[in-house]
């Protein structure tokens, strides 16, 4: 029985199907579903706390801007994020010394939950690549820097554009 990725993926155009970077992000987007979904389920957080967890797990301290460029998200969306992670015991934060910048750290209960959080990672990616040899595994690695890096490299070039627009037009 088909179900809803199957019509997406049949309804999208055939060469798109082929392109390296399409399959890429239908990947991606079919992480970032189940991964919300099993982070609700499990852990009862929604899909931009589960980013912040994962980044403040791996890089605290951080202050609100240094997280919201981590997440190329919005400070203000961070901020009301945060705020209420804070408000549930899941992260604590502090003035740093000598300025307005706060830092942001996991509390006690962040730490517990985000080691449940790595467990379920962890168990998720067994399950993914667990039967994928590891020379593959190497190899689509070795694959997807090349590509991250290139990626990086149009990404760098798009935002000179558009100051180069932004100049223009100003």
């Amino acid at each position: 029985m088909p179900n809803d990725d199957d019509a997406r993926e049949t309804a999208t155009p055939a060469p798109m199907r082929g392109v390296f970077t399409f399959r890429i992000i239908s990947l991606l987007d079919l992480l970032r579903r189940s991964g919300t979904l099993a982070h609700r389920r499990n852990f009862d957080l929604s899909g931009i706390e589960w980013r912040i967890m994962s980044q403040v797990g791996d890089h605290a301290p951080l202050s609100l801007n240094d997280l919201a460029d981590l997440l190329n998200l919005d400070r203000g969306q961070v901020s009301r994020a945060v705020k209420a992670m804070k408000e549930r015991g899941l992260l604590s934060s502090r003035r740093r010394p000598g300025g307005p910048a706060i830092d942001i750290t996991l509390s006690d209960e962040g730490k517990a939950l985000h080691e449940r959080m790595v467990a379920l990672a962890i168990e998720r990616n067994e399950f993914l690549v667990g039967d994928i040899p590891d020379d593959e595994i190497a190899r689509v690695s070795e694959v997807l820097d090349r590509v991250k890096q290139k990626a990086q490299i149009l990404l760098d070039r798009e935002r000179a554009a558009g100051a180069a627009d932004a100049d223009e037009a100003g």
